[in-house]
């Protein structure tokens, strides 16, 4: 009964270390072991049966811890692909709005340009029409002061003249 017990307490031990498929087969070899161990020191068919019992019970328990652990297992990664895939799609949707953003921001930046553009063609515009009308004026000017100057040339030569004729007809 005590080396019963003590293959049980080994066996306990076994499984609660690790719940993957190695621990499940070091299990399995220890119960082998503990058969092998009975069979060969000549026990009784009742500590036999005893020792049969306990490492079934010992497999029962592992394949259903392997089991449990499987589950856990299986759960753990499909909460983590869940995560993984949500944060995928955050990623996705704050990736959207960035791109939305800057197309905003371009096509403001477009408007605004269109704007100064057509801000500047209306200030050339208008300079140029205050050129034109500047230069118009100062032809106008500039005629005017040749009309001027053509009449007094023309009165004095006229006055020259006439002064001439007096000198030569008094003669």
């Amino acid at each position: 009964m005590r080396v019963h017990n003590a293959m049980a307490g080994v066996v306990r031990q076994t499984i609660f270390r690790g719940r993957d498929t190695m621990q499940l087969k070091t299990v399995t070899g220890v119960v082998a072991a503990t058969a092998l161990t009975l069979t060969l020191g000549g026990c009784s068919k009742e500590d036999m049966e005893e020792a049969k019992s306990s490492m079934e019970d010992a497999a029962s328990s592992a394949a259903e811890m392997a089991e449990g652990a499987v589950d856990s297992a299986g759960e753990m990664a499909e909460g983590a692909m869940d995560s993984a895939g949500e944060m995928a799609d955050s990623a996705m949707e704050a990736t959207g709005e960035a791109v939305d953003a800057i197309g905003d921001a371009a096509d403001g930046a477009m408007d605004s340009a269109g704007e100064m553009a057509e801000a500047a063609m209306d200030s050339a515009g208008e300079m140029a029409d205050s050129a034109m009308d500047s230069a118009g004026e100062m032809m106008d000017d500039a005629e005017a002061a040749a009309g001027d100057m053509m009449e007094d040339a023309e009165s004095e030569a006229s006055d020259a003249a006439d002064a001439m004729k007096e000198k030569m007809g008094d003669s």
